[in-house]
């Protein structure tokens, strides 16, 4: 391999003067630019609600707005706002339940009609919400055709507000899928997580700026005259205009774009679910596109959301496509009752795009069979979080054989629960159908119902104290049915947020502190809870000594690896594979040439085909050749394991291979510590370009070696680093222009990888 002309690239040469007067050119030119912000936001006049036909209720049992404007930043900034993780997942959780609370109330109106998981009839409902849309908007163009006005905006100026409004989800565009497909994926979902990449891969346009859809967005309001700042920047979350409007529903519709694949390997149905919904042609995006266009404002952002989405080729084929095979694999690999409860969580991650307003001017819940039905955009204060989960089920059994008989005992009470009193909730009328609606109503009133039931603690409820000795309810109950009152009450521990989902999808409720506790080990977790900080890791590099470039040049190639090395090759090849796929985190940040470079690079490791003028879309899902870096290196695993026989089936048992097979620890440190390095990519950027260069050399070392890969993988291997050394030599020149501090640091980053590298082989 030559590396030689990405070596001189790195060349450079500081001035003195340009150092002391680019902080001060930075710094006026940041305030210029905010004021234009400010005066740009300020021009644009105040609207009537006849004007912006649809207003954003605040929704009850959500939090303040600007709880979701401060972790809209901390989300985007996760490096620097880890401890942000524990309310982000408790946050998750009540979103599933609130959407759910909504949903359960008309079932059969939503994707919840499907009970069992059938792939036929999933694609059969989607059809029928793809009708149930076009017919909508056939009702709207004859609207229009008889002289009605528009019915998102009336005005220029209230285009114009609207678009500013929508920015918070427009600025996030794909972020649901942002923590999809990471090198700590299970092998066996890779396929799964790789289709929904795409979709975030074409969201981003594929490596081209000028398709990327958050940059159209922010282009689109610089046209109109109100361009806004950088959507992961504080400026944009502080703007004083948010102040000024009722926004909430956007807020929350934005991190709940955030939030939904912040832990992808616990929650990857509820994202590939999400996803499913959020990729179908809209009734409003095709009336923004229309209105728009009557305003002489371009249309074309809303235009490539109804082409680029369609249900053939494009997203909504692609997501649906995802749901499918992710569910026929939990189907083969662990069983039908595991593949209905994958089902559900699938279900979970569609209504809360749905429920929620994902594209938050959308406040309603569509029927399959009717032309609109509106539903409330939060939980009803009744209906809390039970479903008919097994005690939940005990329990109204109990209940009912109860109420035949007790009722008349209470009439003279005038305790209440909830809305009614005892013998409103033990009318006989409302016990005769199993599992209605007012059954969960008690139960869930019931779970609210302080000094009565304290949840978590059967020992402290009133209820419990009055049903045994001593209590004026003695005898009423047996020892079996107070013993499952007790197991009802303890269950409750969970946050009552959460206790929907937790039930709807008959799982263990795990904490939010438990969870996060978890994600210490880089091998095994994504988000990783960070102990180490980007300065270590750029010191580290900086200790570095001895490194000759000349030399370096001269010398250039690795050995090629024999198989007796290969376990203590194999930790770095799979650990180098994710040094950059945490870049694109975050889609507001990625619209730049920098990022889109670095997104070209991950196409080509993934094993994407090189990119076009024209998007792939199913066409890439049914290729038959996507031989990816994670395949090659599962390949060099076989070479590894053909006397043991024991398969890796996730990076943590890669590590576990290296530590019983390899012949030294130097490799396994070092592929630890790239780990926890790309877990900070804002602040490690310039040194994982600078490692990311150093490894090209570990590639080419890899497929020189005879015996190490088949024939087709060693082309494919040729032909992703041709394309990665593109696009870092891109990357080089992008951070030599823009960044001189990450410039060196990408410096310093070659020489780590080179030294160590070296050591290694």
């Amino acid at each position: 391999m030559n590396l030689s002309n990405a070596l001189v690239i790195l060349h450079h040469h500081f001035v003195l003067s340009l150092a002391v007067l680019v902080p001060a050119i930075i710094y006026c030119l940041g305030l210029s630019k905010r004021k234009t912000f400010i005066a740009s936001i300020s021009k644009i006049q105040a609207v009537t609600p006849k004007e912006l036909k649809r207003s954003q209720p605040n929704p009850a049992n959500t939090k303040p707005t600007q709880w979701y404007r401060n972790t809209f930043f901390q989300l985007q900034h996760l490096e620097d706002h880890p401890e942000v993780l524990q309310a982000a997942r408790d946050e998750l959780l009540a979103m599933f339940s609130r959407g759910l609370a909504i949903a359960l109330k008309r079932p059969k109106d939503t994707i919840l009609r499907i009970e069992q998981y059938n792939a036929d009839h999933v694609w059969k409902f989607l059809e029928d919400m793809r009708e149930n849309v076009l017919e909508k908007w056939t009702d709207y163009l004859q609207r229009r055709t008889k002289g009605q006005g528009p019915e998102l905006f009336g005005t220029v100026e209230a285009a114009k507000a609207w678009l500013v409004q929508q920015a918070p989800v427009k600025f996030v565009d794909g972020a649901w899928l942002g923590h999809v497909h990471k090198i700590t994926t299970p092998f066996a979902l890779r396929g799964v997580t790789r289709d929904a990449w795409q979709v975030l891969s074409e969201e981003f346009g594929d490596g081209d700026l000028s398709k990327h859809h958050v940059h159209l967005y922010r282009k689109l309001l610089k046209d109109v005259g109100c361009p806004l700042p950088e959507g992961h920047t504080l400026d944009f979350i502080n703007l004083a205009y948010w102040d000024e409007m009722d926004n909430h529903n956007t807020w929350e519709a934005a991190v709940s774009q955030l939030l939904i694949s912040m832990f992808p390997n616990e929650f990857l149905p509820e994202i590939l679910g999400f996803n499913m919904h959020f990729e179908m042609v809209t009734l409003d995006t095709m009336q923004a596109a229309h209105e728009l266009k009557d305003l002489h404002i371009d249309p074309y952002y809303f235009l490539i959301h109804i082409t680029i989405d369609n249900a053939h080729s494009g997203h909504t084929a692609m997501a649906t496509h995802a749901v499918t095979r992710y569910l026929d694999l939990v189907r083969s690999t662990d069983g039908e009752a595991a593949a209905q409860q994958a089902w559900r969580r699938v279900q979970v991650g569609y209504i809360l795009s749905q429920s929620l307003g994902s594209r938050p001017h959308e406040q309603e819940i569509p029927e399959a069979s009717t032309v609109r039905t509106d539903i409330p955009g939060h939980m009803s204060p009744n209906l809390t979080a039970v479903l008919p989960d097994t005690l939940s089920a005990q329990m109204i059994d109990i209940f009912r054989s109860k109420a035949s008989v007790s009722q008349q005992f209470h009439c003279q009470s005038r305790a209440r629960i909830g809305a009614h009193t005892i013998s409103g909730w033990l009318d006989p009328g409302k016990w005769k159908h199993p599992k209605s609606q007012p059954q969960l109503e008690l139960l869930a009133a019931l779970s609210q119902a302080k000094p009565w039931v304290v949840p978590g603690d059967s020992k402290k409820s009133l209820l419990v104290r009055e049903l045994s000795w001593g209590g004026r309810m003695f005898g009423a109950f047996t020892r079996n049915e107070v013993a499952t009152l007790c197991s009802w009450i303890d269950a409750l521990r969970t946050e009552i947020g959460a206790r929907t989902y937790w039930s709807f999808t008959n799982m263990k409720p795990i904490s939010s502190e438990d969870a996060i506790a978890e994600l210490q080990s880089p091998v095994c977790h994504h988000p990783l809870s960070l102990t180490c900080s980007s300065i270590d890791a750029i010191e580290m590099a900086s200790r570095e000594t001895g490194f000759d470039r000349a030399a370096w040049v001269a010398q250039q190639s690795l050995n090629c690896p024999s198989i007796a090395r290969l376990p203590d090759i194999i930790p770095l090849w799979f650990s180098h594979i994710g040094l950059l796929e945490n870049t694109i985190n975050a889609p507001s940040r990625t619209a730049c040439p920098l990022h889109a470079s670095i997104l070209r690079l991950l196409r080509a490791q993934a094993g994407f085909e090189i990119e076009t003028d024209i998007v792939a879309g199913m066409d890439e899902l049914r290729r038959k050749s996507r031989i990816s870096l994670v395949d090659i290196g599962l390949e060099l695993i076989q070479q590894t394991i053909q006397t043991t026989g024991a398969k890796p089936t996730s990076l943590r048992d890669v590590f576990i291979l290296a530590a019983n097979q390899g012949q030294g620890d130097e490799s396994a440190r070092l592929a630890g510590d790239m780990l926890r390095w790309s877990a900070r990519p804002v602040a490690n950027l310039g040194l994982l370009l600078g490692l990311a260069l150093a490894f090209l050399e570990l590639k080419y070392a890899v497929g020189r070696a005879p015996d190490l890969l088949g024939k087709e993988s060693r082309f494919a291997l040729e032909a992703i680093v041709a394309r990665e050394r593109i696009s870092l030599e891109d990357c080089a020149r992008e951070l030599e222009r823009t960044d001189m501090a990450q410039y060196g640091n990408l410096e310093r980053g070659l020489q780590l990888g080179v030294s160590a590298l070296q050591k290694c082989f």
